[in-house]
């Protein structure tokens, strides 16, 4: 089953001083803004004039990852990490590149030095799971989710992604019941959070609550409507009851927006 995966895009925090004509907190900027290829003009030419800046380092490699040079992002990252040895976020986002690129037992390394520096990182715990996760430790990963829920009820700014991946991780191994409960943890944290609205739909379908499941399937095709698999699963449940000609256009719309 497809696992959703937190953006890279959305992972660089402001961590440089904020100074007027500061280049990196420039880049930076550029960076969240999504101006990727401006950013790279900004952060490449300070990097060849400080070498030994692990931040600039930091920020180059996210940006070259997203204009599509993995093998280059996770030098400069590596890079950045070696030079700020103290730096979790260095280390997050090197776990983060080496996940990317099915490395998952370097990105396992990575993820366990980033909670060294920062015991309480929701990110790092939560990738720490999903790490657990692609090297077939489910009881590992269980445990890491956990954790990350624990960490996050300490923060101001709530996440969804450790009750949703938690709830994904017991649905996935037949325990839907308990994935119910943390699917809608998810939700009060996001309640526009399409694929936790269809997960949880999946988990009330096993526990025979198609009508609570059929609500929250066209939510989500409400909030996204080119979600494919909210149109398969729409489809199964209307087929299911009954209403073949709903269920039939939601195929159609299932066909028309899965990937290839």
């Amino acid at each position: 089953m497809l696992r959703v995966v937190l953006p890279l895009a959305v992972l660089i925090w402001p961590a440089f001083p904020q100074v007027p004509g500061n280049p990196l907190q420039e880049a930076l900027a550029l960076f969240n803004s999504g101006r990727y290829r401006e950013c790279f003009e900004v952060v490449s030419p300070f990097v060849q004039r400080n070498p030994n800046s692990g931040a600039a380092h930091k920020l180059l490699g996210m940006d070259e990852f997203m204009l599509g040079k993995p093998r280059e992002a996770l030098l400069e990252v590596q890079r950045a990490a070696e030079l700020t040895p103290d730096d979790a976020d260095a280390f997050y986002y090197l776990g983060r590149l080496h996940f990317s690129t099915d490395n998952a037992v370097a990105a396992l390394a990575a993820f366990q030095r980033a909670i060294a520096l920062d015991p309480s990182s929701v990110r790092a715990h939560n990738q720490l799971g999903q790490t657990y996760e692609a090297l077939g430790r489910p009881a590992d990963a269980e445990r890491a989710y956990l954790q990350a829920i624990e960490q996050e009820r300490n923060q101001l700014k709530k996440s969804e992604w450790p009750y949703y991946n938690l709830g994904l991780l017991y649905l996935n191994s037949g325990r839907s019941e308990d994935a119910i409960a943390y699917f809608h943890q998810a939700l009060a944290c996001n309640p526009a959070f399409p694929e936790a609205k269809i997960k949880l739909a999946v988990a009330l379908s096993n526990q025979k609550l198609p009508n609570e499941a059929l609500k929250l399937l066209e939510e989500a095709v409400k909030i996204d409507p080119r979600n494919a698999e909210a149109h398969y699963r729409l489809a199964l449940l209307l087929s299911k009851t009954g209403k073949q000609e709903e269920a039939q256009q939601h195929f159609a719309l299932f066909q028309k927006y899965r990937k290839p």
